[in-house]
């Protein structure tokens, strides 16, 4: 089922995603404004049954970096799916926090959220649920389960 057909039939599809922990090492605490994993998801119809689709993302822990622009950067790899990775990021004004998604080379979506640090942890929620919104993208490899427990 592709994104075309979800739209055609809103009963067909709907996204998920969850809020991650911070990624916590002892030794690089500096690695905590980022997530433990990403898990992005929909809703589809496979052989007349409700599945859902999830896509797990995880860090690239050796991506690690500052780049040109002062900004911290890691990606995340899916584990199903080699071609697709997010990049996560904050400005170096540590004022947003975004995430581009990419097919490849080529970036096929972008969520951004700004971070208020006195609330962050709504701030956290926020944003995540704007990388939620991402979704699969149609072809991507993800792992299926049913999403009734008959």
């Amino acid at each position: 089922m592709n994104n075309n057909q979800i739209k055609a039939n809103p009963n067909l599809g709907g996204f998920i995603g969850f809020i991650p922990m911070p990624l916590k090492l002892k030794n690089k605490p500096e690695l905590s404004v980022f997530p433990f994993n990403v898990l992005i998801g929909r809703f589809t119809i496979r052989n007349n049954k409700q599945v859902i689709g999830t896509a797990l993302y995880e860090p690239d822990l050796s991506s690690f970096k500052i780049d040109n622009n002062k900004n911290l950067v890691m990606i995340y790899r899916n584990r199903y799916d080699s071609r697709y990775i997010l990049k996560i990021y904050l400005d170096k004004s540590l004022k947003n926090r975004n995430c581009e998604k990419y097919r490849g080379e080529k970036l096929i979506a972008t969520a951004n959220e700004p971070i208020d640090w006195k609330k962050q942890n709504e701030s956290w929620t926020l944003f995540f649920k704007q990388v939620a919104l991402i979704g699969l993208d149609d072809g991507e490899n993800c792992y299926f389960n049913s999403s009734n427990n008959k």
